[in-house]
């Protein structure tokens, strides 16, 4: 019975052992002293080693090189980052552009990504603010790092591109002196434990899509939302509280109405 017992442990042990766990990115967000899942503070870059605030290096499965910053500067704009690494696999890069002279300002921004393909890049889905991509084997087949839904706007303010493993999404900044405008990207990360296959490009694909009908914005002030040039958001859903306040005042319009509507007579009795 002992022998029995110590075969089917093994055995089961084995068996939780064999399913992988899923994958998950890793918070590799340079944040001057070193990597974290998040990064707050200014853009720009850190000497010696010349790396820019709040890139990715690795990300998972060395996915990136040296992910998302703003290749050439700003054109004299001052640039705060807010990137994190949030649930589900999903970087969000928030970044805002202030001019602080006494002029306004247009300026092309590129916001830049070294992918860890080293040239070898398929593109499956290059459409409405949305690629989808991987490491390609030349046969057509994701291999190694992970599949990328890079998201950079659902209004057209973005130009995007992939050559050959150089990510670009470029923008036009037309800021006002003493302004603000924002820019809301996204790097969406699918693979399997033993690496990527064809579910990950629709799962890639999907979360895209979700991504630009509905952008992540938790954590984000409505200050902030208001600011962003890149993604035409729909209008908000009030909270249960807000529902109830307005309940309530179009009740308080709707009796100060009546009110005002009954005769003479009736006001003098309430009176």
């Amino acid at each position: 019975m002992k022998t029995i017992l110590t075969a089917a442990l093994a055995a089961a042990l084995f068996s939780s052992a064999a399913v992988a766990a899923p994958f998950a990115a890793t918070p590799d967000i340079f944040t001057g002293s070193g990597y974290a899942a998040r990064y707050v503070g200014p853009g720009g870059n850190v000497q010696p080693s010349n790396r820019p605030l709040g890139s990715i290096w690795g990300g998972g499965a060395d996915t990136f090189d040296a992910f998302g910053y703003y290749l050439g500067g700003t054109g004299g704009l001052q640039l705060s980052r807010q990137v994190e690494l949030l649930n589900g696999n999903v970087f969000r890069f928030f970044d805002t552009f202030t001019n602080g002279s006494n002029r306004d300002t247009s300026v092309s921004v590129s916001f830049f990504g070294n992918l860890g393909s080293d040239g070898d890049e398929l593109v499956s889905h290059d459409a409405g603010g949305l690629m989808v991509s991987c490491q390609e084997d030349g046969n057509g087949v994701c291999i190694e790092d992970a599949v990328l839904a890079l998201v950079s706007g659902n209004n057209g303010a973005a130009r995007a591109t992939i050559t050959p493993d150089r990510y670009r999404a470029s923008y036009q900044l037309n800021v006002a002196a003493g302004q603000s405008v924002s820019l809301l990207n996204f790097a969406f990360l699918a693979r399997g434990e033993q690496g990527p296959d064809s579910s990950d490009i629709t799962r890639a694909t999907q979360t895209g899509l979700a991504l630009l009908r509905a952008p992540r914005l938790e954590g984000l002030s409505q200050t902030q939302i208001g600011q962003i040039a890149n993604f035409t958001l729909a209008a908000p859903v009030p909270e249960p509280a807000t529902w109830l306040t307005l309940i309530l005042g179009f009740g308080a319009i709707g009796a100060s109405v009546r009110l005002r509507n009954r005769p003479a007579s009736a006001s003098r009795r309430i009176a």
